[in-house]
């Protein structure tokens, strides 16, 4: 059992352990493809542009053209998490901390899923007949802080970008991921908390969840360190992510799960979770990144 347990140990009546606060549940899954993957790694074929021809002369040949093949590599990655239940332990405390042990695992495994999509969003993808060729998100496709914060303007040039890059297919989603920062700052603008251009009163509901087609998701660092947080931070400048739908995709080799079983040789319970997934992002062109002023 975790070292901590003396913490829990019998002192006072209680009415059970309760989680610390922590973001339980993933934001990313619902905003990207998820294929089942059996290999380490997969890939995604892809049909570039094609443009026609002008005919030629009667009886001419009809004119070729070299169809462009593109490659996006997935790699997924393993991750285990465990601890133990000592059964002298449980005699100590009031409450079996077994449910509450794998609710905790749980939750780390949504944390990790919802990193490996916000670095691959953000971080290089990788191309090529083997998945040797690194590729970076281009400069067009980045909005500078420029000494603000998430803006109206900001929000409304990303979308231009998708929409003129043609990146947003029939029936396509557009999500964005921020944190309460950037969502308190554009609560404050005009447009967004007047009823006279949005229909949801975000003052009263207390955030925006759609606003200009815009699906919004809060993502909150674990804690102070490159490791610890989910959306990028260098300096006072933090880099949230807006993307089509389309545009990511996530290989499940094996979806998070968790087991709990009875370890003889120990006489403890084992709580145990684990996570094998990757991703990629399948097009620059249907990303951007958004940087904003967060001091």
């Amino acid at each position: 059992m975790s070292q901590d347990i003396p913490v829990h140990f019998v002192q006072e009546y209680s009415a059970g352990i309760e989680l610390l606060a922590q973001q339980l549940s993933s934001e990313t899954r619902a905003a990207v493809r998820v294929r089942p993957m059996r290999a380490k790694k997969m890939s995604d074929d892809q049909i570039g542009i094609v443009k026609m021809q002008p005919r030629g002369a009667r009886h001419a040949d009809i004119p070729t053209v070299d169809t462009p093949h593109k490659r996006r590599w997935v790699t997924a990655k393993d991750y285990h998490i465990r601890d133990f239940i000592d059964e002298f332990d449980k005699l100590q405390v009031l409450t079996d901390p077994t449910n509450g042990y794998s609710q905790a695992f749980a939750a780390a495994s949504a944390r990790q899923f919802d990193k490996i999509v916000i670095d691959a969003v953000l971080g290089a993808s990788y191309t090529g007949e083997e998945g040797t060729t690194s590729v970076t998100l281009p400069a067009a496709q980045k909005i500078a802080a420029g000494g603000g914060g998430f803006t109206l303007a900001k929000l409304k040039q990303a979308v231009r970008i998708l929409k003129t890059n043609n990146a947003v297919m029939p029936g396509d989603e557009i999500h964005a991921f921020w944190t309460a920062r950037q969502e308190e700052e554009f609560i404050d603008t005009n447009e967004v908390k007047s009823s006279d251009f949005n229909r949801a009163k975000v003052l009263v509901d207390g955030g925006v969840n759609e606003f200009y087609r815009v699906a919004f998701h809060l993502l909150e660092d674990v804690e102070d360190s490159d490791e610890g947080r989910m959306l990028p931070k260098a300096g006072t400048t933090r880099s949230c992510a807006l993307f089509a739908k389309s545009g990511v995709l996530v290989g499940g080799r094996k979806p998070a799960y968790g087991r709990i079983a009875w370890l003889d040789e120990r006489e403890t319970w084992q709580v145990s979770a684990c996570l094998s997934v990757g991703a990629t992002r399948l097009q620059e062109k249907k990303v951007v990144q958004i940087d904003v002023v967060e001091s």
